[in-house]
């Protein structure tokens, strides 16, 4: 597989902006047999139209989705487009998109569009699945990989939850010249697909009130312990009687360790606060019976965590000796954002002054990320993640 990225800060043109991109693509690289574009943008991009005269100009599908700020291999971008092309002889691009999933069949609804992307014929599982997935739907986002990996036979899930600037209203997919708000684009790798993955959440600052979810229901927590789960908050010291909890709480998300041999545990924002009941909603599910901790996260710990993410893939990356990678696909999470806020291009210059020659990158940053925690002999353990930045190289 061969690739290339390219970067235009015309948000408003989008007619010039696909020339641009794809006149820097064509100089870039020689498309192969198959081809698949991604595309992450300013949500004031009208992306419909932009991955629609993609399409026409470079031949091929367009997918992708809206996001705070997008990556490239010179750092992080706001108000911009990044166009990122693979090209490949020996692996098949299958897009599809969903009905509405604004719907009692949602994980249907998934199962079928994945299954519209797989060859006639084929026996084996793909490479990797790329998902693009809309915000504010009425159900977790632990579904997006549970309903594909079930379906896949376990095959790698990479992608996140489309955003905008935290207005939480422009949120959008795309695919090839149409839009979506509650639908979800993915596209499918066959072949000659070898990807690796790495996430990182935190590496410090953990409080010590370690305690078993007692009494939980989806992403709703009653109990933590013999608590409900606003006084466990306020165990901590944290203020409770907050106006915007996802806003007061970004820099304290929940870590979540499940008995189920997965080592690497789980981030989850707090999304909403219920005083009558003393119960608290999340941005994803929280199981009955995980252990679960406050973090308290600051930059240096972020900072820290994409250099040692970045670090893992590379190093996955160069245990595969006889396979050639050629783009690294990164996304972030809008609330690691948020906190490094001033410095929040640091993330960015990490990724490009780490960036191997040869290598090149395109990402964003989401309302959920979605990524392997374990991969291993074409088997992964797929999970919906918060406040964690995660990476695949293909």
């Amino acid at each position: 597989m061969r690739s290339a990225t390219a970067i235009s800060h015309e948000v408003d043109d989008v007619f010039q902006t696909a020339r641009e991109l794809a006149d820097s693509i064509q100089k870039q690289l020689v498309l192969r047999q198959h081809s698949l574009g991604l595309v992450f943008c300013d949500a004031d991009t009208d992306g419909a139209a932009l991955t629609g005269e993609l399409q026409t100009l470079l031949g091929m599908e367009i997918a992708g989705m809206t996001t705070l700020a997008a990556l490239s291999p010179q750092g992080r971008h706001e108000a911009a487009i990044v166009l990122t092309v693979l090209t490949a002889d020996d692996c098949l691009f299958a897009p599809g998109v969903s009905a509405s999933l604004k719907a009692d069949d949602f994980q249907d609804r998934i199962t079928r569009t994945y299954q519209a992307t797989v060859p006639p014929g084929s026996d084996q599982g793909p490479g990797v699945i790329l998902t693009f997935c809309p915000f504010g739907l009425p159900f977790s986002g632990d579904h997006y990989p549970a309903v594909l990996s079930r379906v896949a036979n376990n095959a790698p899930v990479m992608g996140g939850v489309a955003s905008d600037d935290y207005d939480y209203e422009r949120a959008r997919v795309f695919l090839s010249g149409k839009e979506y708000q509650d639908a979800m684009v993915l596209v499918s790798l066959w072949g000659n697909v070898r990807p690796v993955f790495a996430i990182r959440h935190v590496t410090s600052r953990f409080a010590e009130r370690i305690r078993r979810v007692t009494e939980a229901e989806n992403n709703i927590v009653r109990k933590v312990g013999e608590e409900t789960f606003v006084e466990y908050l306020q165990g901590f010291g944290l203020k409770t009687d907050v106006d915007d909890p996802l806003l007061a709480f970004n820099s304290y998300p929940m870590m979540l360790r499940q008995e189920d041999g997965d080592e690497t545990p789980i981030m989850r924002h707090i999304s909403g606060l219920n005083r009558a009941d003393g119960s608290g909603s999340f941005v994803g599910d929280v199981p009955v019976g995980a252990q679960a901790n406050i973090c308290m996260i600051n930059k240096a710990d972020i900072v820290a965590a994409c250099r040692e993410s970045m670090l893992a893939l590379l190093n996955e990356g160069r245990a595969q000796s006889d396979y050639t990678y050629s783009t690294i696909l990164c996304i972030s999470c809008c609330g690691r954002s948020m906190i490094l806020s001033g410095d929040a291009g640091e993330e960015g210059r990490i990724l490009a002054e780490m960036l191997p020659t040869g290598l090149t990158l395109g990402g964003a940053y989401c309302l959920g990320e979605i990524c392997p925690t374990r991969y291993k002999n074409g088997h992964a353990t797929n999970r919906f993640h918060n406040c964690s930045i995660i990476f695949c190289m293909l």
